[in-house]
């Protein structure tokens, strides 16, 4: 009986199949590594693409909050606004003095200066309110002390040779043709001032901080003689 010794031919097959393992399980540990590498690329361009969308939300942000606090400052300004000419709709509407007295303060006071009392008392008059800087407070007084101008009609200068209006002309002769009347000339317009204020006096002044508008007022009061004989 002839024996066939199988062991080498196992032992080769073994070390075939071991190396078969070895290579499949390098071929694995190589994908994996080129996968995690690709992984955390792709992680990586992500996070650089969040940062940089989070960095300009960030800056979108911060412009929308000036806009808002600009709108919330107009928003001030506004209402203030509204306050003045209510003020001097009321004076207008005449709770304190005549209208031709107030309409006209109406229309001197500077932009940058408000109104906020006004208190009268047998023709002194108390001012109370704020402006920008003392130098609108003191524009305001300037305007206040400026008479005001109006246009009046004055009687027409007599021209040489023509009749007054009120003078008969004489009948023209007989077969004679009338000449025809000359025109009365217009009257000429002349200015007349008026002033409605006078003895203005600063009685005090007073900076205030504005934490709401990031504003510097000056509160001042004043008083002075009003006049309603036009």
């Amino acid at each position: 009986m002839i024996k066939i010794n199988l062991l080498p031919i196992k032992a080769a097959r073994k070390r075939e199949y071991v190396k078969q393992q070895l290579i499949l399980g390098a071929v694995l540990l190589v994908g994996a590594i080129v996968g995690l590498f690709m992984w955390n690329s792709a992680m990586n361009g992500k996070i650089d693409d969040a940062t940089k969308r989070g960095t300009e939300l960030a800056q979108q942000i911060e412009q929308y909050t000036r806009a808002i606090g600009e709108v919330e400052r107009f928003k001030g300004l506004e209402e203030t606004l509204k306050q003045k000419l209510k003020i001097i709709d009321d004076l207008v509407r005449g709770k304190v003095g005549p209208v031709k007295v107030l309409d006209h303060l109406s229309q001197i006071i500077p932009e940058k200066v408000w109104l906020l009392k006004w208190d009268e008392k047998g023709g002194r008059v108390t001012v109370e309110g704020e402006a920008l800087s003392l130098k609108e407070v003191g524009r305001f007084m300037t305007v206040l002390a400026t008479p005001m101008e109006e246009s009046a009609p004055t009687a027409a200068a007599p021209v040489p040779g023509v009749a007054p209006a009120t003078a008969v002309a004489p009948a023209p002769a007989a077969g004679a043709v009338a000449a025809p009347a000359a025109p009365a000339p217009e009257a000429a317009p002349t200015k007349t001032q008026h002033r409605f204020f006078s003895n203005i006096q600063l009685v005090e002044t007073k900076s205030v901080d504005d934490a709401t508008y990031h504003q510097t007022f000056v509160q001042f009061k004043l008083t002075m003689n009003v006049s309603y004989s036009m």
